[in-house]
């Protein structure tokens, strides 16, 4: 079997066509046709379905994706092994990070980290932290800081930070008259106020949408935003409420002083920070390393 053939259809299937992967590869569709090609004659079985839009595995093609994924994470570990005997960390590391916790989080841990290790090259992937799961999934990247209420059971969850969820609310609401700031509540509290929302498939979002559903009420939605930091500021300045981790709203004077936070009961409904990794991966010595530094600079921000 041959790991570039492997890695160019793996390319096809996250662009989701030849055409695409192939400019993404920098090379002529008729050439990426024809790695398919040679790869289908060696296992004597298709590996895509070509009747849908967007191609898709066939149950040989997902076998032979399971199989080359574990040989290079193999081939990886046993580098990484080797490269550590003889005191050698030029590498990749591939990190994945969400765009919010990026801002936050880069500046602290890179220059640490960089000059500690200054021959490992960094590529960043900024993604949601659902895509992230997948792309880690995938071995489309190495380690990733996640924040996830959900597990897969494919990757390993390091914890770095526990997340408390509060009701973010202006000092225009009735809820802020109502209740004194600090007071833990049901979602419910907030049936009558106007909700700013995170865009679907946000982790707080869907802790949201549960405790709504437990609450037996659908939030009447003003306004839904897919940056954190734009619907913190746009709820502080209108008669609005958002769902928030509190770790966002602790020392931002911009929303402190404009509204009142009440830490929810979330029934298990939960998401907590984590650095993350395949279950298969060896961690090098510098992938331990991003990790204690990144802990360090974590802290559990409660109310």
């Amino acid at each position: 079997m041959n790991l570039k053939h492997a890695s160019y259809i793996m390319t096809i299937l996250e662009a989701g066509s030849i055409t695409a992967a192939a400019k993404k590869l920098l090379i002529s569709q008729p050439s990426l046709s024809q790695t398919v090609k040679a790869v289908e004659d060696e296992l004597g079985l298709p590996i895509f379905d070509r009747h849908a839009k967007r191609l898709t595995l066939t149950y040989a093609g997902q076998r032979y994706v399971e199989s080359m994924r574990e040989i290079m994470t193999a081939e990886r570990n046993l580098l990484s092994e080797i490269a550590e005997m003889k005191n050698d960390h030029r590498a990749t590391l591939r990190i994945g990070i969400s765009a919010q916790r990026s801002i936050s989080l880069l500046p602290q841990i890179l220059p640490a980290f960089l000059a500690r290790y200054p021959l490992v090259t960094v590529e960043l992937k900024e993604l949601p932290s659902v895509r992230l799961e997948e792309l880690l999934s995938k071995g489309g990247c190495d380690v990733a800081f996640i924040t996830t209420a959900s597990k897969q059971n494919d990757l390993e969850y390091r914890l770095l930070e526990n997340e408390q969820i509060v009701l973010m609310a202006s000092k225009q609401t009735a809820i802020s008259r109502r209740i004194g700031q600090g007071t833990e509540i049901e979602l419910s509290e907030a049936r009558e106020e106007n909700f700013v929302n995170l865009t679907s498939g946000h982790s707080v979002r869907t802790i949201q949408n549960h405790l709504a559903q437990l609450c037996q009420f659908e939030p009447r939605v003003l306004l839904e935003l897919f940056n954190m930091e734009a619907a913190k500021l746009v709820t502080a300045q209108l008669n609005a409420v958002m769902v928030c981790p509190y770790g966002y709203i602790q020392g931002d004077t911009r929303v402190e002083t404009l509204t009142k936070c009440y830490p929810l009961r979330c029934h298990g409904f939960e998401r907590h920070f984590y650095f993350c990794y395949r279950k298969k991966l060896r961690l090098s010595s510098y992938m331990r390393d991003l990790f204690d530094i990144a802990r360090s600079k974590c802290q559990y921000h409660t109310m």
